[in-house]
């Protein structure tokens, strides 16, 4: 039985994400040229070939983790996204298909730049993250129906990293409260105005 998708998708997303990895990718390649150019002046300086040895893999393997992480990063942000009532479908900068049943996603998150959604960790594989940024035109109702599907299935749900039904509303939105006094004070007038009638 074929299933029905609603699909939300952002090109301008897609173009963006490989900008970064572009430029990650570049900066990679700077570097690498540079900690290997500058490796014979330090054998210059330094007069411990041991010592040489430690830094340049040092710095080598410092910047091989944090380019790996980033490019990790980016490839959990999605372009394109598909929900149906047995699946989430995402497609990274390169066009990647991840799918993720709802039976394997752990929660659904919610913060100021992106919803993501994230399966738990499978067979030693670390956990994969499907990251949709806000600016997707139809991010409130990709936010409404992702929580909906969540929900029926009994995923929590965070919103700044912390469940839903936690949320201190007044602190997460202080303007509500500000609103409420003016209301209030609105009312006590009103109320007051009808007693002296």
């Amino acid at each position: 039985m074929a299933d029905w998708y609603e699909v939300f998708d952002n090109e301008e997303v897609q173009l963006d994400t490989r900008k970064h990895v572009g430029r990650l990718a570049g900066a990679l390649v700077v570097g690498f040229g540079a900690i290997l150019g500058l490796t014979p002046l330090l054998l210059l300086w330094v007069p411990s070939l041991v010592l040489v040895t430690t830094l340049v893999s040092g710095s080598l393997a410092v910047m091989v983790v944090g380019a790996s992480y980033a490019f990790l990063r980016l490839r959990s942000v999605v372009w394109c996204v598909k929900l149906s009532v047995h699946r989430v479908v995402g497609y990274d900068y390169a066009r990647r298909k991840t799918v993720l049943s709802w039976a394997e996603i752990e929660r659904v998150e919610l913060d100021k730049t992106s919803l993501s959604i994230v399966a738990a960790p499978k067979d030693g594989r670390p956990s994969r993250v499907l990251r949709v940024p806000h600016v997707f035109p139809d991010f409130a109702h990709l936010s409404h129906r992702t929580v909906e599907y969540a929900e029926a299935h009994g995923l929590p749900v965070c919103v700044e990293g912390r469940p839903w039904q936690l949320l201190d509303v007044g602190r997460l939105y202080p303007f509500l409260t500000d609103i409420a006094i003016a209301e209030r004070a609105v009312r006590g007038r009103t109320l007051e105005g009808d007693e002296e009638v």
